[in-house]
């Protein structure tokens, strides 16, 4: 049976610009560079047994990262580590490596929801204003949005994505923080989450710095809504 490993991964500078698909390619040339001995599915036509949790937001920077990869024969969990960070692109690299069961859920599944980081200037008007917005963003039990993404309008409830946001102020700088869903059909997407608030994401530097996965045993109960939890 093939060996089912864990890996926790940041990327960041020229690669918050690399979409999904992209980053898939990227880490599979990635893991045969390393001599690993990457796992196939069966069939007509074999794929490479690789899973990442969720698509990274293109602009998006990541700090702790999930991917799921198969092998076959097994590897040592730290000679896995070794041997990838020799075979790592700039701004993509290891965290850490461990073996996970084969029993254990899909990563896609497992999804609960995601923390996003963003640094505002702190001017005293300008943070009293996002967190009064924050407040009322957060007081609100739905917020009905439209997204476009190509030529396809999307419907949905934003304030149903935001699990917490809390503002808190940094030197000269105002953290805003967010957790957004990653439950399927209800995920959260900072950007948009960012113009409910008043905000250009477009000139605004946002880094996910996790990725949270349910426990197996786990129920989808709803996470609280008043607060960041740590």
């Amino acid at each position: 049976m093939s060996q089912r490993l864990r890996i926790t991964f940041s990327a960041v500078g020229p690669l918050k610009y690399v979409a999904h698909l992209d980053m898939m390619r990227t880490w599979e040339r990635a893991i045969r560079r390393s001599g690993l001995p990457l796992a196939y599915t069966q069939g007509f036509s074999p794929h490479a047994r690789i899973a990442l949790a969720s698509p990274l937001p293109v602009g998006v920077v990541g700090l702790r990262e999930l991917m799921d990869v198969w092998l076959d024969p097994p590897a040592e969990p730290a000679e896995a580590a070794r041997r990838l960070r020799g075979a790592m692109p700039p701004g993509l690299d290891i965290v850490e490596v461990e073996e996970v069961s084969n029993a254990l859920p899909s990563l896609q599944s497992s999804l609960r929801s995601a923390r996003y980081e963003v640094l505002l200037p702190a001017a005293r008007g300008e943070a009293a204003a996002v967190r009064e917005r924050v407040d009322a963003l957060l007081a609100l039990e739905t917020l009905d949005w439209e997204e476009e993404r190509g030529d396809r309008t999307r419907r949905y409830d934003l304030r149903a994505t935001i699990d917490a946001i809390a503002a808190k102020e940094r030197n000269a700088l105002l953290l805003l923080t967010m957790d957004l869903s990653l439950a399927e059909g209800r995920t959260g997407r900072p950007a948009q989450v960012l113009r409910a608030l008043g905000l250009d994401p477009d000139a605004l530097e946002v880094v996910r710095t996790l990725v949270r996965t349910r426990a197996p045993a786990e129920t989808r109960a709803s996470s609280g809504r008043n607060g960041v939890e740590p």
